[in-house]
This record gives C-alpha cells, structure tokens and sequence, in this order.
C-alpha cells in the first residue's frame, strides 16, 4: 500500500514539475463535461489477510494462501464533473476472482519437524460491486493527464454458498463488504475517446469470517478449521484500462 502511495506521487510530482513543448490537443473539450460515461475492463488480484487464534499457535497450523491468480473486472462509468481537477465517478459493475486457501501443520511424528499439507482448497468469488471514487487530476499536458483517487466500494458475493462444503465452502464468509481504494492512473487522450490506465488498492474494512451457516449451524468436521482462525480481511489489488 505505501509502494502504490509513493509511486503515485512521484508520478504527479514528476508531471506537475515537468513542462513540454506544446502539441495539438485531442479532444481538448472532453474534461469540461458536466457528465459523460464509458467502460472498464481490467484484472483483479484477490488476496486474504488471515490472523491465527492461540489454538493454531499451539496446534503448529499455519493459515494461508498458496497462489493469487488474476481475475476479470467489467465496469459501467458515470463521471461527474465537480470542479476543475475534481471528478466524482461511479462505477457499477461485476468481478470474477479465485483464491487457493490451504492449512499446513508440523507433524510431532516427523524427527525434523517437516511441514505437511492437510488441506486446500480453491475460494471462487464472483462479485456485484459499486465503487464510488473522488478522482484528482493533475493540469492536463499535451494528451495525457496523471490522477490519484480515493473513495469506497461495497461488493456483494454471489458464490457465497449457504452451507458447508469440504471442497467449495470450508469456511463461512460474509457475503457483503465494504472496502477503502487508494490508487493512481494516467488518462490518454485519443482522437475519438479517452484511455485511462489505472492501478488501485482496496482494503477490506471488516472482518468477514463466520462461525456458522446462515441456518447457525457448525459441523463438527469444520469446526477444527473455523477455531484456527480469528479474523479475515480482504485485499485486492485492480488494474484496470478506462474508455471514455
């Protein structure tokens, strides 16, 4: 998160100390809409923070997640023009993304202590999400024009299954979240649209771990995996290519 932060400003700074020659303009009226709308496609990598209770620390059992695989963000764009170099922009849209979670323990009855797997396995989310963002822009040079945003976003998940399932649903997990995004970007002005080229942060606010289904029931053979956890968070980091 500090990484994003840092590159972001050196960005702005280096594009708000640096003057070039000046070229023709494409477009030169299109940040002076009151509204104006467009898409977004991009990748989402979906990630957990994961904290142990003291049981997983006697237990020897470490929580985690083996790999991050890249997930496909498709967005609607509302942009609403609040002042010069402010915007206000929604985003309605959907998300696909997968997780490996895996539960790894030292065996006492191996002399040196080998660490062995005694289960994954894959958490797929597919998300309806609504992310709200204020959107800075530094003065617009030539045809390109560097921002930084800051806002919130709810996703509601629709793979969340309602009970427990030793391959698909292990754990139980809220299926609303509410998350913080920080990030930064680049908008390209073409001839006949507006290329933004975005990296964004979300931190889940909550702690999303549940001890029961919706129905308040905990299975004896997954009770063993919800008592090594204390809390879930949800990270995810979005890349993602605006047309406007």
């Amino acid at each position: 998160m500090r990484a994003l932060f840092f590159i972001g400003l050196v960005v702005l700074t280096a594009q708000l100390g640096f003057s070039q020659k000046s070229k023709v303009k494409n477009d030169p009226t299109h940040d002076d809409k009151p509204v104006h709308f467009g898409f977004s496609i991009g990748l989402n990598f979906l990630d957990y923070r994961i904290e142990p209770t003291r049981e997983a620390r006697v237990d020897r059992v470490y929580i985690g997640l083996e790999e991050i695989s890249p997930g496909i963000n498709i967005h609607a764009i509302s942009n609403f023009r609040l002042m010069e170099n402010l915007d206000f922009r929604a985003l309605p849209g959907i998300s696909f993304g997968e997780r490996y979670l895996y539960f790894k323990s030292l065996n006492p009855d191996v002399p040196d202590e080998e660490v062995y797997e005694f289960l994954k396995y894959k958490v797929e989310s597919s998300f309806l999400e609504l992310p709200l963002m204020l959107k800075y822009k530094a003065k617009r040079q030539n045809n390109f024009r560097p921002y930084l945003l800051a806002g919130g976003t709810v996703r509601y998940d629709l793979a969340n299954k309602r009970e427990y399932d030793i391959q698909e649903q292990l754990l139980m997990i809220d299926p609303l979240e509410g998350y913080v995004d920080v990030g930064f970007g680049m908008d390209f002005y073409m001839p006949y649209f507006k290329l933004g080229t975005e990296i964004k942060y979300s931190h889940g606010l909550e702690n999303i771990i549940r001890r029961s289904d919706r129905k308040g029931d905990l299975p004896e053979e997954f009770k063993k995996y919800t008592d090594y956890i204390r809390s879930v968070n949800s990270h995810v980091v979005i890349i993602s290519f605006h047309f406007e």
